[in-house]
């Protein structure tokens, strides 16, 4: 096992002392995302919450596998190195995916082939809210927001020094990753580095990559391994915050540099079409992502009405170029932006037999974006949104009521003569309750009103371009055509939960409903022009409906050792208002887990049965059922104040041949077969 760890300097928190510090807290986790202060357990809003041990053990390389076996949650792939999460059947620029309550700022929500640029396994806690989030992070939010919060600005002041370190290998792809970070101060001052390098090679797959059930030219097709998906991740962040009596302030700077293939036979080449050799065209296109991000942050607390005042500020500066096999650069891609956020929040007060709380705010964006090169199928353009909003909780003795309101300004500009500039201006609203009615069960409901604009890339796509010189998206092997004339997305929301709570037992229901005015989405039109098939931006009403469900038993509790059951799964249908299904929904699942803790000792083992989706959407194919199971089991050891954690953990141990539903490419590149995985963990705490 060559085992390689680069230290340079990145961006959050290696997984092993975010455990360490939840576990000498014993404190509940305090949400973040909802802007007001409060626990998971608080909140009518559907939202959950990965810290902890749990968020160690699920930990992946991209957002959406860290994610994807949670009730409602689910991951769109695009070969190893993309992940991009869906919550609830929403995806691409429906879910925002922020960082520290700021957008990513990269061009994930652009393309399906781009990795999204936030990294799980150095996040000290992911918050995950299902449904419109619209009154906190404005249009980009109808379908869900995912925040992963890490310490790049250290908002907690420090004496002392603390530290983790963390090696990985995966035995699927030969993958390697080394996770490092320090935390020091002096009671004012505190400093914060940390640094991740991850590497993979093609990973091994059970059959064949294309899939023959639907595709009927497999001649070209890798066995055993998808060709072209390695790839190298290195990030590195450095970062300091000065404390005082009445709060701080802070400055951060990561670098991220991330280069991966994309599998081979999915990316369109221009070549191919002109008799280029079949095995240039195998060797594929590859990524070289670069970002460079600043982040300044700070809080301050008063005492007059007014309690706290937030604000967060980011800049960035972000390129990727798409790398030919040839080693020449198809398509450049650049995207520098501008983002902030300003939250006020007033102290308590009682009022009508309970207690208000609440926060006024505005976030601002700013961002220019250009694509040069043989796939620049959108022009530049420039990218402005602002939005004001005001959430107001109210809690009586056994109930509580959450309202909001938005305004939202968003203007799309493009840098193309025949194309006029976009102006829109929207409202959203919401109410939630939430009601305990007895010590042991509570009952919640939220209703929404929300607004999106349409992006670029749906209204800009090769607009202005004749129909002979469409430019092929190479993601998805096919020309996309947008809509200039796309109206704002409108969603009526509505989510119902109840939720059980015995000393041994405990669990939860959710049904929800969701019907989209101007439902945007890109249509297989089935029809095709030189040979590449014809994807339209379209829209029109649509509805989705869906139940989750999450219930844990605990079977034996001896005080020495704990073991549990759980059962989980979703389901999730989604149907446009000609009768055509939604396209790319994931399928219905369910799923069995068993846990089994000791003070040192500690392992899960889970079974997640995925149904066929029979319901593909217009002109897409079917995709066929999956089990997986799963498995990590981990040790503790302490020697000389120092903490050491081994964890083994295996994933698809039954080598399924697993191909999502959500992703574009499932019939060319399906999930990674049997992997097996060790880590070994190392964190001190001298605080």
């Amino acid at each position: 096992m060559n085992w390689k760890m680069i230290i340079s300097v990145a961006g959050a928190c290696a997984q092993p002392l975010c455990v360490v510090a939840a576990e000498k807290s014993h404190m509940e986790h305090v949400l973040v995302t909802t802007s007001i202060h409060k626990n998971e357990a608080q909140t009518a809003l559907p939202l959950t919450v990965l810290s902890g041990e749990e968020l160690r053990r699920q930990a992946a390389a991209t957002i959406g596998e860290t994610l994807n076996h949670s009730p409602g949650l689910s991951s769109a792939s695009f070969g190893p190195a993309v992940g991009q999460p869906v919550i609830r059947g929403q995806q691409g620029p429906r879910v925002q995916v922020l960082q520290n309550s700021l957008p990513s700022l990269d061009v994930s929500s652009n393309s399906a082939d781009h990795a999204v640029s936030v990294e799980p396994i150095l996040a000290d806690s992911i918050e995950i809210l299902r449904g419109p989030a619209t009154l906190l992070y404005g249009g980009g939010a109808i379908g869900g927001v995912i925040n992963v919060l890490d310490s790049r600005v250290p908002s907690k002041a420090i004496n002392g020094a603390s530290g983790a370190a963390e090696l990985r290998h995966s035995s699927v792809d030969d993958g390697r990753s080394g996770v490092f970070r320090v935390d020091a101060g002096d009671g004012n001052w505190a400093v914060h580095v940390d640094s991740l390098y991850r590497d993979w090679a093609s990973p091994d797959i059970p059959g064949l990559a294309v899939n023959p059930r639907n595709i009927a030219d497999t001649d070209e097709s890798s066995d055993g391994f998808i060709a072209n998906a390695d790839g190298r991740t290195r990030r590195t962040t450095l970062g300091s915050a000065y404390h005082f009596e009445a709060g701080y302030w802070g400055l951060s700077y990561s670098e991220l540099d991330n280069t991966y293939g994309i599998p081979a036979g999915v990316h369109h080449h221009e070549d191919e079409e002109h008799g280029a050799e079949p095995e240039e065209s195998e060797a594929g296109v590859s990524l070289a992502v670069s970002q460079k991000r600043w982040d300044l942050a700070g809080d301050r607390h008063f005492d007059g009405v007014f309690e706290l005042l937030r604000w967060r500020v980011a800049y960035s500066d972000y390129q990727h170029q798409e790398i030919e096999a040839n080693g020449d650069v198809g398509t450049t891609f650049n995207k520098e932006a501008w983002a902030g956020r300003l939250e006020l929040a007033h102290r308590p007060f009682s009022g009508w037999g309970g207690d208000w709380h609440g926060v006024v705010g505005l976030q601002w964006l700013d961002a220019d974006f250009s694509a040069l090169g043989e796939e620049s199928f959108v022009p530049a353009n420039n990218t402005q949104q602002l939005g004001v909003f005001w959430l107001e909780d109210y809690h009586a003795s056994n109930w509580s009521i959450e309202a909001g309101v938005r305004a939202d300004f968003d203007r799309l500009s493009a840098n193309h003569e025949n194309i006029a500039d976009y102006d829109t201006d929207s409202a959203s609203a919401s109410l939630a309750g939430l009601y305990d009615l007895n010590d042991n069960w509570t009952a919640s409901l939220a209703l929404s009103r929300s607004r999106r604009a349409p992006t670029a890339e749906e209204r800009f796509s090769n607009i202005g371009n004749a129909a002979g010189s469409y430019v092929v998206h190479g993601a998805t092997g096919a020309i996309e055509v947008g809509n200039a004339q796309l109206l704002s997305e409108e969603a009526q929301n509505v989510d119902l939960s109840l939720r059980a709570d015995y000393d041994v037992i405990s669990g939860k229901l959710t049904a929800f409903s969701n019907h989209f005015q101007n439902f945007i989405y890109l249509d297989n039109t089935g029809s095709e022009l030189d040979g590449v098939d014809v994807l339209a931006y379209r829209q029109q009403d649509a509805s989705f409906q869906g139940v989750e469900y999450e219930f844990e038993w605990q079977m034996y509790n001896s005080g020495s050792a704990v073991y549990s059951l759980s059962v989980f799964g979703d389901r999730i249908s989604g149907e446009l208002d000609n009768g055509d299904n939604a396209p790319r929904l994931p399928p219905a699942r369910d799923g069995l887990g068993l846990h089994w803790q000791t003070q040192n000792w500690q392992a899960d083992l889970s079974m997640v049965y995925a149904h066929a989706q029979t319901k593909p959407g217009a002109n897409d194919l079917v995709t066929a059922s999956y089990q997986r199971l799963d498995m990590t089991v981990s040790r503790v050891f302490e020697l000389a104040d120092v903490q050491y954690t081994v964890m083994l953990k295996g994933r698809n141990l039954g080598d399924e041949e697993i191909r999502s539903a959500s992703s574009f490419i499932r019939d060319y590149a399906p999930e990674a077969g049997r992997a097996v995985e060790l880590a070994l963990q190392i964190q001190f705490d001298e605080n």
